[in-house]
């Protein structure tokens, strides 16, 4: 296999490329010639008659492409409210959040001598704050319910119900 030239390739490109032009000059001649034959071979009757066959083709084609665009239409319509419905859902629902009330986290009454505190997945614990060891009560019950000492949750808490006993006491 020899190597051709650069030159030469692009010399083969150029006379493909005039073959091309050629073949689709000869192409449209015939187009031409099949058109005018068949003109003038027709009598008026039957180009009238192909006449009304195509405005009929083109009459029900722009039927067909009306009723298609009124189907589209109705069919967006209908999607378009169930987007919409969906966006006023999601919008209610995102008010509620934002609008509503923040979860509580620990919830501490005191009534009388009761302290009663609160937690979100926790059972109600109620201690009576008139003994002295109140607050050793308090944690030995938060830790029965899985809240320990570890991370000093549970001391946290009994400091905010001590805090909140001494205010509440003050306040009396």
């Amino acid at each position: 296999m020899q190597k051709r030239s650069l030159a030469e390739m692009l010399a083969e490109v150029k006379a493909l490329e005039a073959k091309e032009r050629e073949l689709k000059a000869a192409m449209r001649e015939k187009k031409r010639i099949a058109a005018v034959e068949y003109a003038d071979n027709l009598s008026p009757e039957e180009k009238q008659k192909q006449i009304a066959e195509a405005e009929a083709i083109l009459a029900t084609a722009t039927k067909d492409t009306a009723k298609a665009k009124a189907t589209f239409k109705e069919s967006m319509l209908g999607i378009r409210e169930r987007v919409s419905f969906a966006k006023e859902i999601l919008a209610f629902v995102a008010w509620k959040q934002s609008a509503s009330l923040p979860k509580v986290k620990n919830s501490i009454t005191i009534e009388k001598n009761v302290l009663r505190f609160n937690r979100e997945g926790l059972k109600e614990i109620a201690v009576d704050v008139s003994l002295p060891n109140w607050q050793g009560t308090f944690k030995a019950e938060l830790a029965k319910q899985g809240i320990n000492g570890v991370d000093r949750v549970a001391d946290n808490i009994v400091y905010k119900a001590h805090t909140m006993l001494a205010a509440n006491v003050s306040i009396k």
